[in-house]
């Protein structure tokens, strides 16, 4: 019964050092990813709310103005804010003196945006809402994101292939560090 639950501990130990890495590879490619070419963009703000909501992180992908709809969630840059974008859906599709423009509106919103947006300003459509995703993009951000999500995994990794390399060299049953654990 002890060497089933011995290798039943070292099967899961595995399993966990695996998903660790797996995690920490994850996070280094949306750090990665997220400083060079920003495929997520955080929302702030319920106007789009119930579809998207505060916190959560949109995936966009470029679209050409003919290619825009009625009903599509884009994004545009705000007028009033140099730097800062608008996710909104797009609720008609006017045109004035030969110029296409999109009227919008936030789901959560009683009324339409106040100017309407021409359709060479789109700068994408919304193909993805992660829940909550912005939390989590803000909290890798920080150093104790990137202490949890990077450096502690590689640390149970290099942890556990320490332990697994002092087994090889002690031997079957010779572990020390481990046999109090195992054996429990």
């Amino acid at each position: 019964m002890r060497p089933m639950l011995s290798r039943l501990l070292s099967r899961s130990l595995e399993a966990a050092v695996i998903g660790l890495v797996a995690m920490a590879v994850t996070v280094n490619f949306l750090i990665i990813a997220q400083a060079t070419f920003s495929p997520l963009s955080v929302v702030r703000g319920n106007s789009m709310y119930p579809y998207i909501e505060d916190g959560d992180a949109v995936l966009a992908v470029s679209v050409q103005p003919e290619e825009i709809r009625q009903g599509d969630v884009v994004i545009f840059p705000d007028p009033e804010q140099e730097g800062c974008s608008i996710v909104h859906r797009v609720v008609s599709l006017e045109e004035n003196k030969g110029v296409l423009y999109a009227v919008t509106k936030g789901d959560g919103n009683p009324v339409p945006d106040p100017q309407p947006v021409p359709l060479n300003r789109i700068s994408g459509k919304v193909k993805l809402v992660i829940p909550m995703g912005g939390a989590f993009l803000e909290f890798i951000r920080t150093p104790r994101g990137f202490i949890t999500g990077v450096i502690l995994p590689f640390a149970v990794l290099l942890l556990y292939l320490l332990t697994q390399r002092y087994k090889e060299k002690a031997g079957v049953g010779g572990c020390l560090l481990l046999f109090p654990i195992l054996r429990a």
